[in-house]
C-alpha cells in the first residue's frame, strides 16, 4: 500500500516506522526542526535523490532521505507553519501522487496542516485519516470552519483515548473514529486494518 503521512507530532514516528517495516510504500512529510527528534541516526542521513521523481523536485526546497525503510521528506518550517504557503505544499503532494499514486493520506499534527491534507487527499480522490490528539481538538473553538470541513471531508479520525472518540463523535455522529494506542505493539497492523477498512487495498 502507499501511504503518504504528513505529521510532525511525536506519536507519528513509531507508527510511520511500524508502516514501513509491514512492507508498505510509506512517504513522510516533515518540516526540518522535526528531523533531530527522530534519532541521533538524523545526524548521518544521507540524501536519496531517488526518492522524488523530476517533476517534483523544484516545487518547493526540500530534503529526501531514506529512514528506516520509509521516504522522508523535509521541508521548511516556513512552508509547514504558514497556512498561505501550504498551496506550495498541495502542489508537491499532487505532484508525487501523480508520479507514484497514494491509496491513502494520514495526517498528525496543527489544524491548518490537517485541512490541507484531507483537501489535497480529496482532490486527488483517495481517503484521509487524521489523527488528533486533545491539544488539537482544542484548537477546534479557534478554527471552527477547517475544523468543521475536516470532520465532513475525512474518511476517518483516529484519537488516544475514548474521551477523545466521544468528544468528536458528540460533534459529528457519521463519522468513523478510531481509537488507537500508538504504543501498542500491533501498531503497523493496526493502522494496516484502518486502512483496509477505508477500502484502499
Amino acid at each position: 500500500m502507499r501511504i503518504c503521512v504528513l505529521s510532525d507530532h511525536p506519536a507519528s514516528h513509531r507508527a510511520v516506522v511500524a508502516l514501513g517495516q509491514q512492507g508498505h510504500d510509506v512517504s513522510w512529510l516533515v518540516p526540518m526542526v522535526f528531523l533531530p527528534t527522530l534519532s541521533v541516526e538524523a545526524e548521518r542521513l544521507a540524501v536519496a535523490s531517488d526518492i522524488l521523481p523530476a517533476t517534483c523536485q523544484h516545487v518547493v526546497p526540500l530534503q529526501a532521505y531514506h529512514y528506516h525503510g520509509v521516504h522522508l521528506l523535509v521541508v521548511s518550517q516556513t512552508l509547514w507553519q504558514q497556512p498561505e504557503l501550504h498551496t506550495r505544499l498541495f502542489t508537491l503532494l499532487g505532484l508525487l501522487h501523480r508520479a507514484a499514486p497514494y491509496q491513502v493520506f494520514h495526517t498528525w499534527g496543527p489544524v491548518p496542516l490537517a485541512y490541507l491534507t484531507v483537501y489535497t487527499a480529496r482532490f486527488v480522490a483517495v481517503p484521509a485519516v487524521v489523527s488528533c490528539d486533545a491539544a488539537m481538538l482544542a484548537a477546534r473553538e479557534h478554527q471552527p470552519f477547517l475544523w468543521d470541513w475536516m470532520l465532513r471531508q475525512a474518511a476517518a479520525m483516529v484519537v488516544p483515548s475514548r474521551a477523545e472518540r466521544a468528544q468528536l463523535v458528540s460533534h459529528n455522529a457519521g463519522l468513523p473514529v478510531s481509537v488507537l494506542d500508538t504504543t501498542h505493539p500491533a501498531l503497523g497492523q493496526r493502522l494496516t486494518a484502518l486502512y483496509a477498512g477505508l477500502g484502499v487495498c
